[in-house]
């Protein structure tokens, strides 16, 4: 625990030293994740399906801070590919102190117009895999100091949100699973989640269904009166992985602009 006292007392959210894994890094909230987690000392693996998009973000952090970012090519859903991230990691860095899980997919879906495939895929995707690849980490982990696992949440997971039910489902059974993991791998590792809101992921939110109308409605119904932006959500999970943390275990962070409000008294409109 000296490391981390001393940390404590220079900057509680140092994570000097650490070693970062992002899933999905090459997109807008994991590429801000990376970047802050890089310039808070760590270490940073960038990794996402598209090669080129983690290749990017990998560049723009060793530019800055030459050494501290790999890009690594990886389907999460893909079992030689999840054990290629650790041993890649591991290669590189020589130690693993933050898992963040941060893949997941919802788009559009009607309601009585799904396939159980599909059903299936999405679970998969958006939940089995991080309970794959953290399982596979784990051995690391817990050789650290403050080790723990962050997953990427949604509001959908625990609102009724009929539009995107395959997506809901799948993040309301990973709501469950971090809070499981949490009491199963304390107190060596800590599990937490960060329950997102609606972020501006620019071109990701139009092809998920939404509408220009949709979000200025969004907007004006938000209690911050304004989306979030992936930095907001990178400073959530900056926080529970660093040793400001280090006694929280089993949180779901909700970082939403303060939700939703409509009056429930009558209006003229």
């Amino acid at each position: 625990m000296e490391d981390i006292n001393k940390r404590m007392l220079d900057n509680p959210f140092s994570l000097e030293g650490n070693t970062t894994v992002i899933t999905g890094a090459g997109g807008a909230i994991g590429g801000a994740t990376a970047k802050i987690f890089a310039k808070a000392g760590s270490n940073v693996v960038v990794s996402d399906l598209n090669l080129e998009a983690a290749k990017k973000i990998a560049g723009e952090i060793n530019a800055e801070f030459p050494g501290r970012a790999l890009a690594v090519k990886t389907n999460v859903t893909d079992t030689d590919d999840q054990k290629a991230l650790v041993g890649e990691t591991i290669k590189k860095f020589g130690k693993i102190t933050t898992l963040i899980n941060n893949v997941g997919w919802g788009e559009y879906t009607p309601l009585l117009g799904i396939t159980k495939e599909y059903m299936v895929n999405s679970y998969v995707l958006n939940t089995v895999s991080t309970y794959e690849l953290s399982g596979l980490f784990v051995p690391y982990l817990e050789k650290e100091q403050n080790a723990s696992i962050l997953f990427s949440g949604s509001r959908v997971g625990d609102t009724a949100s009929p539009e995107f039910l395959s997506y809901s489902n799948a993040k309301a059974a990973l709501f469950n699973m971090v809070r499981s993991m949490s009491v199963a791998l304390g107190p060596k590792i800590r599990c937490n989640m960060v329950m997102i809101g609606s972020v501006d992921n620019g071109a990701a939110t139009l092809d998920a269904g939404y509408t220009q109308d949709m979000l200025d409605r969004l907007n004006n119904s938000m209690v911050m009166k304004r989306r979030g932006y992936p930095e907001d959500i990178a400073y959530g999970f900056l926080f529970l992985a660093s040793p400001a943390a280090r006694w929280i275990t089993g949180l779901h962070l909700y970082a939403d602009g303060g939700g939703t409000y409509k009056s429930k008294m009558p209006t003229n409109d």
